[in-house]
């Protein structure tokens, strides 16, 4: 939002130099840390943002939060004062959010904005933080009739149609999808493997991701969405055969390049995948449901929740229970258990 400010003086120094001060105090609103009532929330806004640049936290998540704020609460909330913020205007701005551009961007916004009043709360600006006040962030929860699943006879069928398809082919998806179905690991993770990872003795490592930062493009992000996604596993033989091919006929150092040999974009990957499945019983279908057929295959074969955790690089067990298993484990070995998902022969040989 831009205001005309104006002031005048005795002469046209006199004026400008008034000018620059009212323009100055006017920016200084935090510039020395200082938090009141009066306070834009704009203005607490960045002082929260520049604190959570310093923070520990994942590169991707500070982008996400920042385009959150840019794109979604400034416009709504940013010159409000801190005063003016009431429980009801914040319920009635993430119900607008949630109704406009759906219940991912509001439950983001909920966070985002909580944290921003969080601040205020600690430099006693405000009493509480309304957002807290807020009921859940749900969306409406779809039937398992509308849930896009993969199950191990689908896989087949997915397989075959992918083939079939020129596009999926030019596209690599063929090997992209068969390796997903082995691993269940996250498209970043996957498309953030080079070759220093994989061991041809039989194991590779997963300790990265891929993602797009603003004016750098795509990077590797040097660590996983958590710590305990930084693993190293034991993938079935039939998927290290796959890998061994691909690499005798590498040109780069990425395992899933893209068709200039740099590093493949995870969304322009979903993109290939839908256009590839579209109209199709697999049309929806997202690559973390490769995820979730991973993890149902590892648990009908009997590994604990502890093995399905480390194997999908889960941070907490429960997490893996509660999502992924059904209420039976015992061991077993990950490998052995996924190997009856072999493609067979690769029609690109």
């Amino acid at each position: 939002m831009t205001r005309p400010v104006e002031r005048v003086g005795t002469s046209a120094t006199g004026a400008t130099n008034n000018l620059r001060a009212a323009l100055r105090d006017r920016g200084r609103e935090t510039a020395d840390g200082e938090i009141t009532a009066d306070t834009r929330v704009a203005a607490v806004a960045e002082l929260w943002l520049r604190d959570l640049d310093e923070s520990s936290r994942a590169l991707r998540t500070k982008i996400t939060y920042r385009e959150n704020w840019e794109r979604h609460l400034r416009a709504a909330v940013g010159q409000l004062r801190l005063r003016d913020l009431r429980v009801s205007s914040v319920d009635r701005v993430i119900r607008e959010l949630r109704e406009r551009s759906g219940n991912g961007t509001a439950i983001h916004s909920k966070v985002v904005l909580s944290g921003i009043l969080g601040l205020a709360v600690r430099h006693d600006a405000l009493d509480a933080n309304p957002v807290r006040e807020l009921t859940p962030v749900r969306g409406r929860r779809r039937s398992k009739k509308e849930a896009a699943t993969l199950t191990e006879d689908s896989l087949i069928g997915l397989r075959a149609h992918l083939r079939a398809s020129p596009a999926a082919v030019r596209h690599d998806l063929v090997d992209i999808v068969d390796v997903l179905s082995g691993l269940g690991c996250r498209i970043g993770e996957l498309l953030a493997l080079d070759w220093t990872k994989v061991d041809a003795a039989g194991s590779l490592s997963i300790e990265g991701t891929v993602i797009r930062v603003p004016a750098q493009g795509l990077i590797v992000q040097a660590h996983t969405k958590s710590a305990a996604g930084m693993r190293t596993i034991t993938p079935p033989a039939w998927l290290m055969e796959i890998l061994v091919r691909r690499y005798a006929a590498a040109h780069g150092e990425w395992v899933f390049p893209s068709t200039r040999g740099t590093l493949r974009d995870p969304e322009n990957t979903r993109t290939r995948l839908r256009e590839a499945i579209a109209g199709t019983e697999w049309e929806g279908l997202h690559p973390h449901a490769f995820r979730h057929l991973v993890a149902t295959r590892l648990d009908a074969a009997g590994l604990s929740a502890r093995e399905i955790a480390d194997y999908l690089g889960h941070e907490r067990i429960s997490m893996t229970q509660d999502v992924y298993m059904s209420r039976k484990a015992n061991g077993a070995n990950a490998a052995a258990a996924l190997a009856i998902l072999d493609p067979g022969p690769s029609v690109t040989e």
